[in-house]
């Protein structure tokens, strides 16, 4: 081969070389890279902190609705009908697991519940709206009568399986006596169910309503303004949320304040509440057990 030839061939066959950038092009390479990776971080930080914040609001609904579906409930009383013992305003938390029925023996040591009694308080859906399909109501009434029992009401006393009842509690303001119960020449209110009319037994002191199996009989501390089991029939015991636990605060209110519909209304009831909440909170009753 000539030495042409091997100038060619080799020339042919050189690798190519790569140019190297310049020290500043360098230099300017790196800043670029410094600052994409500086402007990146800030963002991945913020997209972290969101999906945290996100998860954890997520976690405190679920948390929320759990104690609410299963375990505590809120509620407002907003009428008269069980003065003094409770007050329009007092809003409580009502422990929906006391009156509950166990379902295996580590329900039964874990969530403690009791038998309801005679005096006790219960929170409810109210029956009449059931029955009526209206708005469901819930409603806070003392359990007078249990299943099986017999109870007449006369001139604001009651008999509970012929003898008169002891009620401390026992409150009247605002109307006249409702009359007797069960009425006389029936003469019954025009919402009591008429299969509940079929309950009234003879007794020693005449007739009386028998509390059908698996209902209660309930009324209102402030007898004279309450709505309740003389009106609509007994409480059955499907229907009985819990027991009233505490009152977790208290305000100075009348009734239109909670039963007065509209947005209006509600949003005038935010701004005074939140004008008088110092004022007008009965501090005395916060925390009160029942």
């Amino acid at each position: 081969m000539t030495d042409k030839n091997e100038y060619e061939y080799e020339k042919e066959h050189e690798p190519e070389q790569v140019e190297e950038p310049a020290p500043d092009q360098v230099e300017q390479i790196e800043d670029n890279s410094v600052e994409s990776g500086e402007q990146d971080e800030p963002g991945i930080k913020k997209t972290i902190i969101l999906r945290e914040y996100f998860e954890l609001i997520i976690e405190v609904i679920v948390f929320v609705f759990f104690i609410n579906a299963f375990l505590l409930q809120t509620y407002v009383i907003p009428s008269s009908s069980m003065e003094d013992s409770m007050l329009i305003g007092d809003h409580l938390l009502v422990d929906k697991v006391c009156y509950s029925h166990s379902l295996s023996i580590i329900d039964k040591l874990f969530l403690p519940q009791v038998k309801i009694d005679r005096g006790m308080i219960v929170t409810f859906s109210g029956p009449n709206e059931i029955y009526h399909k209206r708005d469901e109501k819930n409603l806070v009434k003392r359990v007078i009568a249990l299943p099986g029992d017999t109870i007449k009401v006369v001139n604001e006393k009651v008999f509970v399986n012929g003898k008169q009842t002891k009620e401390p509690y026992v409150y009247f303001k605002g109307m006249k006596p409702r009359g007797q119960f069960p009425p006389q020449h029936e003469q019954w209110h025009y919402e009591f169910p008429e299969k509940y009319k079929k309950c009234v037994v003879y007794t020693e002191l005449g007739n009386a309503f028998k509390v059908p199996e698996n209902h209660y009989f309930a009324m209102g501390d402030n007898r004279n303004f309450s709505f309740d089991c003389r009106h609509w029939g007994p409480l059955p015991a499907d229907l009985i949320i819990g027991k009233p636990w505490r009152i977790y605060w208290s305000f100075e209110s009348t009734s239109s304040d909670y039963l007065s519909n509209g947005f209006v209304h509600k949003l005038k009831d935010i701004f005074h509440t939140i004008i008088n909440f110092f004022s007008k909170t009965r501090w005395k009753r916060t925390f009160k057990k029942y």
